[in-house]
């Protein structure tokens, strides 16, 4: 069974894996662009940028990770879906 995006990004801990997540986000956007609230880079970029600062001290439902290779790959991946 194929893992998800959420799932992937999740098990990030290291530059391998942060590598590997960069694969499979690209790859998600390839397969399943109907699922991105962002329609350029630009846009993605944009929410990435606009939810790592609105996280930056954690929020209600979501606790920062100590791991710089995680946080990183968690802002990426919220560039997806943020709006």
């Amino acid at each position: 069974m194929q893992k998800t995006l959420f799932e992937i990004v999740n098990e990030v801990q290291d530059e391998a894996t942060f590598i590997a997540f960069l694969s499979a986000l690209r790859q998600d956007r390839q397969a399943h662009a109907d699922e991105w609230q962002q329609d350029s880079i630009d846009s993605f970029l944009e929410a990435a940028a606009d939810w790592g600062r609105e996280s930056v001290d954690g929020l209600i439902h979501y606790e920062k990770p100590d791991n710089p290779w995680k946080r990183c790959a968690q802002i990426m991946y919220m560039g997806k879906i943020y709006e």
